[in-house]
């Protein structure tokens, strides 16, 4: 098993979802949505913690290792992840005057970041993760608004 840059940008990454929550939570902004359905609730979280987890650990991939076929997508790739982890922020910032827009945007933007980093590094496992966390965390939201 080796551990490249990738692991450790998409390491930061995850820190810095983190980061984000845990600031939100002590500001009061965070709403805690769980569905009514418990299996609901499982799903979402078996994707959330398989997508925190594959993003920096080659666990399924050929040799534990990932990686690009070229220098452009490369360059997407941390472009789009610091786009993605900036729009997060400022949805959570208009979040309190936002409506249901800024919810789903809350709910989507982690789910495409796990989405498109599943998608740049060629690592099935992530995208089928981010699948199942990005359907059920819309249907926890869509139930609770």
């Amino acid at each position: 098993m080796s551990f490249n840059w990738i692991n450790w940008i998409n390491m930061a990454a995850i820190v810095c979802l983190i980061l984000i929550n845990v600031v939100v939570a002590r500001k009061g902004l965070s709403d805690s949505f769980k569905s009514k359905h418990l299996i609901v609730n499982i799903f979402e979280q078996i994707g959330r913690y398989g997508c925190m987890t594959l993003m920096f650990l080659p666990i399924f991939t050929k040799g534990w290792k990932f990686g690009f076929r070229n220098v452009t997508e490369m360059l997407v790739w941390i472009c789009l992840t610091i786009l993605l982890l900036v729009i997060y922020s400022l949805l959570w910032v208009k979040k309190a005057n936002g409506g249901v827009f800024v919810l789903y945007g809350l709910a989507f933007v982690p789910a495409i970041l796990f989405l498109l980093n599943g998608i740049l590094l060629r690592y099935p496992a992530l995208v089928a993760t981010s699948l199942v966390f990005g359907v059920f965390h819309f249907l926890i939201v869509k139930e609770n608004i």
